[in-house]
């Protein structure tokens, strides 16, 4: 141990020209700091824990050892006189003011305000400033920023750690955080400063430095209280207070009287050390949430990463997932209305055999359709059951048949009532051309899929166990986006296939498909009109609405599981984050944070990072938005209160993900958690 450490107490304070003071040397003149009065504090009912019965008086301006063995009693005799921890039972008093049943609030607010901690661990925060490490009290205290950035660094030119303001703490050696440590603590102007074995971390040169300035400090008039197990430490004490199996053993005087210069304040601890108007309090509170919000978001980018995904994932699912929505129904509404004012479709019987040669019943019907009032155009389909199963590419590489693909038989009108566009030249009329046989025009995607060349010569395709020349593609119209993926052939192609359907398409006039529905069958064939079945525009309606519903449905129950997840993995991630942030929230209790002000510092962490996670989420659900109805070749739907409503999500998402966190934050035992290693 160095020298210095031994001294004895006189040899530091002998020739202090407060010695020549007879008020300071007169023990009346000196009032009480702090008084204990039968204290005793029990954990779990054992009494053979804690400290018992305990009667103890430090003066303002003294220096003072407690010392003793590890587990008699120090640390918590320490958290009783610094108002982290509550005694059984006993009376308390600090500068006169009985603290022992204050409400919790109090207890901060006078900690804030009273206390400065020192701890042989530094508790540091390692991701920001050691101005900002300086300035926690501060903040606690609700001093403005510039007034806090001015006394923080005072602090620090104080410590001899001015050079290393701006070095995150972590980066600072052993000594400069324990010397940061101090200057964090007397920058609040404590009145009294508790030091819990401040050097038992530290090598000879950086506990020479700390005492000596605990020295100094005391000096100017601050009450010194120093907890340590090294009687060689204690000796830089003018009084040492031994314990001894939570109870004390005779206090020894000290060789020189303390230091308590004339006109020490001697206001009620419970005064406010600043006279600001309380909002004022609380817009200065604001400011300093949102600033260690986004200090935590940007100094740890890898948990704000993985949280930021998990808000991200859930509203970017939810606003891709009402956009999607919005549009399929806007596509599904369009096509369905526009079908529901100007179509009209008849299932016809007849089957195969309307497809012969010798077979005029379709013709006829097609043309006594289209002679009824208000009728615009008229087609017909023939759709062949299972088809797939009969289409095949002739390539050399024979690619299996595609399940996807749907054989029919059209006439040129229907394809163009549907909206359908050839692919190059016009071949739709080849389809009602009788002499044309064995042809096939292929819709986009079915070319795509079966490999097919160009049309013309050598374009071949194996349908219903026939080659079938290929002479044009197409592209499916708004009104029939199925026939992209059809193989449309000429009527001889169908042959011999069974169970064919055949619909009649009519256009209509606009408004007018109800009056052309009823008259329909009546005018195919007056004795058996039943035997034609037509959708109505009732149905189109119907089937309109239900589409709508049921696909708003699905995307809401969807989008509730989305979040839900994002919510939970979010909470689950903050929360392991409480526990390894242990020591900091117990700091921030100890210099005075309340309760709420350390769930805030969760409550705004949870919500900045939701925000950031909803803006992401609301251009990530807009750009899938897009890129789907692109592909599907949907007009996109985008409501303007998508992007703040993907905003609030995050938001949302974010306060809901932190309160646990926050709660579980607020609850933590700071005299516990500070002992914890």
């Amino acid at each position: 141990m160095d020298r210095d450490l031994e001294r004895p107490a006189q040899a530091w304070c002998r020739g202090d020209s407060a010695l020549t003071d007879p008020l300071v040397l007169d023990p009346a003149h000196r009032p009480a700091a702090l008084e204990l009065e039968g204290i005793t504090r029990i954990f779990d009912g054992d009494s053979s824990t804690g400290i018992k019965d305990v009667d103890l008086t430090i003066q303002q301006g003294e220096f003072v050892a407690i010392v003793g063995p590890s587990g008699a009693g120090k640390s918590t005799l320490l958290n009783i006189l610094g108002l982290l921890d509550t005694p059984t039972d006993g009376t308390y008093r600090v500068f006169g003011e009985d603290v022992t049943a204050l409400r919790e609030k109090e207890r901060d607010r006078l900690r804030s305000q009273v206390f400065g901690f020192v701890f042989q661990q530094s508790f540091v925060l390692g991701d920001i400033s050691a101005l900002r490490n300086a300035s926690l009290g501060l903040r606690t205290q609700h001093v403005p920023l510039v007034e806090r950035s001015s006394r923080a660094m005072d602090a620090l030119i104080r410590l001899g750690v001015d050079a290393r303001a701006h070095a995150p703490g972590h980066v600072l050696s052993g000594g400069e955080q324990q010397r940061l440590a101090i200057a964090r603590a007397i920058a609040t102007r404590p009145r009294v400063i508790l030091a819990d074995e401040p050097t038992g971390n530290l090598d000879q040169a950086n506990s020479t430095t700390v005492l000596d300035y605990l020295r100094e400090l005391n000096a100017t008039g601050v009450t010194v209280i120093l907890i340590t197990h090294d009687e060689a430490i204690a000796a830089s004490a003018e009084r040492h207070i031994r314990v001894i199996d939570g109870t004390i053993a005779t206090p020894i005087t000290a060789l020189c009287p303390p230091f308590a210069p004339p006109g020490t304040p001697a206001a009620s601890a419970s005064e406010a050390p600043h006279s600001a108007s309380t909002i004022r309090h609380r817009l200065t509170a604001l400011g300093d949430d949102i600033s260690e919000a986004v200090n935590v978001v940007t100094t740890r980018l890898g948990r704000t990463l993985f949280l930021m995904l998990a808000f991200a994932l859930g509203v970017g699912g939810l606003v891709a997932s009402l956009g999607v929505s919005e549009s399929a129904s806007a596509q599904v509404s369009q096509r369905l209305s526009a079908a529901a004012l100007d179509e009209v479709r008849v299932t016809v019987p007849g089957g195969a055999a309307l497809l012969s040669d010798n077979n005029n019943r379709l013709a006829s019907w097609v043309d006594s359709t289209a002679s009824l009032p208000h009728v615009v155009g008229v087609g017909h389909v023939s759709r062949a059951p299972g088809s797939s199963s009969a289409i095949k590419g002739l390539t050399p590489t024979e690619p299996e048949r595609d399940s996807s693909l749907t054989l029919m038989s059209a006439s040129s009108d229907y394809l163009t009532l549907t909206g359908a566009t050839p692919e190059g030249p016009d071949t739709f009329a080849l389809l009602d051309n009788p002499s044309m046989r064995g042809i096939a025009i292929v819709g986009y995607d079915a070319a795509a899929a079966l490999e097919l060349p160009p049309p013309g010569p050598g374009s071949q395709l194996w349908v219903n166990g026939r080659t079938v020349d290929v002479v044009g593609f197409l592209n499916a119209g708004p009104r029939q986006n199925e026939l992209t993926n059809a193989v449309i052939v000429s009527p001889d192609v169908l042959h011999g296939l069974t169970d064919i359907t055949t619909t009649l398409l009519i256009r209509t006039e606009i408004g007018y498909p109800a009056a052309v529905s009823e008259a329909l069958p009546y005018q195919l064939d007056p004795a058996n009109p039943g035997q034609f079945e037509i959708e109505t525009v009732a149905d189109l309606r119907n089937l309109r609405y239900g589409v709508a519903s049921d696909l708003g449905n699905l995307i809401a129950i969807i989008s509730i599981i989305l979040l839900t997840l994002a919510t939970v993995s979010a909470a689950t991630t903050m929360y392991l984050s409480v526990q390894a942030r242990a020591h900091e929230i117990a700091l921030r209790r100890a210099i005075g944070a309340s309760r709420t002000a350390v769930g805030r510092l969760f409550i705004f962490e949870g919500l900045t990072i939701g925000l950031i996670g909803g803006v992401t989420g609301a251009a990530v659900g807009t750009a899938v938005t897009l890129l789907i109805a692109a592909n599907q070749g949907w007009t996109p739907v985008l409501e303007p209160w998508l992007p703040p409503i993907g905003l609030g999500l995050g938001l949302l998402t974010g306060f809901a993900a932190s309160l646990v966190p926050a709660w579980t934050a607020s609850r933590q035992n700071p005299a516990l958690a500070l002992r914890a290693r």
